[in-house]
């Protein structure tokens, strides 16, 4: 049984400075831009997620916001979960098998240096090499041939799709 891993980056959020927090930083202009045409082709290209799992940081909603819109039956199927912020690796791993035991896609929402971490550990060799670094609102698109647990580690990078691929749409 296939399995999809959908791994998103926040889009692009204002910038911090000294004082501010972080964890409530919102998305820039061109950060709820981009997820308004992100949101669109993934409609056009591929099915929708039967899991979402999502940091609770404000970037990280507001990138998911145009999808919830797009898909209004991934209300319900939306986890917010504090762990997702700064998580490690092994965390993220242990959130995406669990989702993975109740769902045939996952999409997970947020932050470096964790998702690049998982999508590296994941994805067989030859695809690991098309990621030098997940820029902000990028879009992963992993899938296991033999569900997670099985192919975890030889995931195919079926869609990477960053900001410059969608400018023309």
């Amino acid at each position: 049984m296939t399995q999809t891993l959908y791994l998103l980056r926040h889009a692009k959020a204002e910038p911090w400075s000294p004082g501010i927090d972080d964890f409530g930083r919102c998305l820039s202009r061109r950060g709820n831009e981009h997820m308004l045409r992100l949101s669109a082709w993934m409609k056009e290209h591929l099915e929708v997620p039967g899991t979402v799992l999502c940091s609770l940081s404000r970037r990280t909603q507001e990138t998911l916001a145009p999808f919830l819109d797009t898909w209004p039956e991934l209300t319900d199927r939306t986890e917010y979960l504090h762990e997702i912020y700064e998580a490690t690796t092994g965390t993220l791993h242990a959130l995406a098998g669990e989702a993975f035991r109740e769902s045939r896609s996952v999409m997970m929402v947020g932050h470096n240096p964790g998702l690049e971490c998982l999508a590296l550990g994941v994805l067989r060799d030859s695809d690991a090499g098309e990621i030098s670094k997940i820029a902000t609102g990028t879009l992963a698109v992993i899938e296991f041939a033999n569900g997670y647990e099985t192919d975890c580690g030889s995931g195919v990078l079926s869609h990477w799709v960053r900001r410059e691929n969608l400018l023309d749409h």
